[in-house]
């Protein structure tokens, strides 16, 4: 029996969390001390929603939300993620990056994601949609932190390889990811159609195991974190 691509991925994807989750846990002895330290809870929680999310689409009578002419209904959970995912990365951001400017630009920018959100669900149902307003505002700000972070790593060479850094690797997956996910989310709550006729799930999917693998990597090739002092 022949084994296709969108297959491949269907089955690979949540088992990548498991594994990143794992290795988070048994090199966490060399980035406890950095501001990294709650990594490995932000990739449980992704893992633990993930896998509640298939079983709320699976399973009928595993159900959170029901709604008229929306049976099956997991957005709230990924609504709650995405606010715990995208504040935490602004904070690990925030903490590592030198600049003052690059510090103002993500502090701003986190007060406007915050700001959205909470305006976001006068327009969209926080129980039951995306927010693809807060969302896209969030992508942008994380995208720029991850790109003031390359900038830093590139003008402060130090002895350490950056490919032995696990936040310039984590930086990677978080940059690709993020460059497609508003227009993912943007087709998902709007057009719906397109979605499906274009076959983007795979799309998303790739995106997923391209960062959780840049995760992976970066836990390989990771050396010991030295503690970051508070600013």
């Amino acid at each position: 029996m022949e084994i296709t691509y969108n297959e491949i991925l269907e089955n690979i994807f949540v088992p990548l969390y498991g594994i990143s989750l794992l290795l988070s846990i048994v090199y966490y002895k060399k980035y406890f001390e950095s501001t990294l330290r709650y990594l490995p809870i932000i990739i449980g929680y992704t893992f633990a929603n993930e896998i509640l999310g298939i079983l709320i689409k699976n399973k009928e009578t595993f159900q959170i939300v029901y709604s008229e002419g929306n049976k099956i209904n997991n957005n709230i959970i990924f609504n709650i993620w995405e606010i715990i995912f995208f504040l935490y990365f602004f904070n690990i951001f925030w903490k590592a990056l030198e600049k003052t400017r690059y510090k103002k630009i993500i502090k701003y920018g986190a007060g406007l994601y915050i700001i959205t959100s909470f305006i976001n669900p006068f327009i969209q149902s926080f129980v039951l949609y995306p927010q693809a307003y807060a969302l896209t505002i969030a992508s942008i700000v994380l995208i720029l932190s991850t790109i003031f972070y390359f900038i830093e790593l590139k003008q402060n060479r130090q002895s350490t390889p950056i490919t032995n850094d696990l936040l310039f690797w984590i930086s990677i997956g978080l940059f690709v990811f993020h460059l497609f996910y508003p227009f993912i989310m943007g087709l998902i709550c709007y057009k719906y159609d397109i979605f499906i006729k274009w076959n983007i799930r795979p799309l998303h999917l790739s995106l997923i195991v391209f960062m959780y693998s840049c995760f992976i990597i970066g836990f390989f090739r990771m050396r010991y974190i030295k503690p970051i002092s508070k600013n």
